[in-house]
C-alpha cells in the first residue's frame, strides 16, 4: 500500500508540474497604445548594463525619450526574471534601444514583465 501511495503522489506531482508550466504566462496581444496605458512608466531607453544572477536580472538603462513617468537622461534600473514561462523578460535577447514599460518599484527601479514588453516592442 505504501508503494502505491508513493507512485500516486509522484504521478500527481508530475501532472501538476506540467500543467502549471504549460499554462504559465500567456500574453494577450494588444495594441501598443493599450499596453502603454496599462503601466505608469513608459520610455524609450538604451541598455547600459545587464546584470544576471540565476533567474533574476537587473538592467540599467538611460531614458532617451520619456513617454510617461520618466525624465530624459534619467537612469532607470529594470528588474525582471529571465524565464519567459514565468513572465520574465530577458534583456540579453532585446535590442540595445527599445520601449520599456513597467510598474515603479521605488528609487528609479521598475518591475518589468514579459507581456508588457512584447506588446510595446512587437
Amino acid at each position: 500500500m505504501t508503494r502505491w501511495r508513493s507512485m500516486l503522489a509522484a504521478g500527481c506531482i508530475a501532472v501538476l508540474s506540467s500543467a502549471s508550466a504549460a499554462s504559465a504566462c500567456k500574453c494577450a496581444v494588444v495594441a501598443r497604445d493599450q499596453a502603454m496605458t496599462s503601466v505608469p512608466v513608459v520610455f524609450e531607453g538604451r541598455i547600459v548594463k545587464i546584470e544576471t544572477q540565476g533567474r533574476a536580472q537587473v538592467t540599467t538603462m538611460t531614458v532617451l525619450r520619456p513617454i510617461k513617468g520618466a525624465s530624459r537622461g534619467e537612469t532607470v534600473r529594470a528588474k525582471s526574471g529571465t524565464v519567459s514561462a514565468a513572465c520574465g523578460y530577458d534583456f540579453r535577447k532585446a535590442e540595445k534601444t527599445l520601449l520599456v514599460g513597467g510598474q515603479s518599484a521605488g528609487r528609479g527601479t521598475l518591475s518589468v514583465r514579459r507581456c508588457t514588453m512584447f506588446n510595446l516592442n512587437p
